[in-house]
Order: C-alpha cells, then structure tokens, then sequence
C-alpha cells in the first residue's frame, strides 16, 4: 500500500497525471463517437484532433501553462551567475566558495582502519 501511495506520489510529481486525464478524455471520447458513428470512425474522430472534447481543451490548457511556468524559471536560471536551490519557499544562491566549504567538511578519513577488527569481550 505505501508503495502505491509513493509511485502516484511520484507520477503526480512528475507531471503524470495529463497522461492519465488525456487516456480518460480519449476512452470517453471513444464511447461517445461510437454511439454515433462505427468504431473504426469513432477511434479515427478521437485521434484527428480535429473534434476535441472539453476535457482535452482543458488539459492541454493546464498543460500550456505549466510548460510557460517552467520556461520562465529556466530563464530566471541562466540569468543568475551561480546554482539557485529552492529551500522551502525561498530561493538559495549557492556560490563556488561554499561548494569548497561543504566538500571540505564532508571528506572522508584518511586513517586506514585497524586491520583485524578489534573484538569485544
């Protein structure tokens, strides 16, 4: 159960949910051409994209803008000279200074462990 709720968190996370919606629009849209003309003309209807219902003008209106949300913050990106992290709702600029600090502080132990282990009594 708690590795369905992580992957449809993920999906979700990732823009997953348009082609889910997208699949429903096109199965909908199916079941209605065919009650009004043959399958093969129904699924022909449905794939043109010349008869698009509601939920597809929808989706690929939400679909429209969340594409202009991210083309605005990667222009907001390349014009700042350093990485910008998002840390909760503020923006972090990262400089090359504090890269140095943070490798320096998490760097390894040179001492080689003692070779055998010591044993506890």
């Amino acid at each position: 159960m708690t590795l369905l709720v992580v992957l449809v968190a993920f999906t979700f996370s990732c823009g997953g949910q348009w082609p889910v919606l997208q699949g429903v629009a096109w199965a909908n849209m199916i079941r209605e051409y065919s009650e009004m003309v043959p399958m093969t003309q129904a699924i022909e209807m449905t794939f043109s994209g010349q008869y698009p219902c509601e939920l597809c003008k929808i989706i690929a209106e939400k679909k429209q803008s969340e594409n202009a949300k991210v083309a605005t913050l990667f222009q907001h990106e390349k014009k700042l000279s350093s990485p910008v992290f998002f840390v909760g709702a503020r923006l972090v600029n990262v400089s090359a200074q504090d890269f140095v600090r943070w490798e320096s502080f998490l760097q390894t132990r040179s001492e080689v462990p003692p070779v055998p282990p010591p044993r506890f009594a």
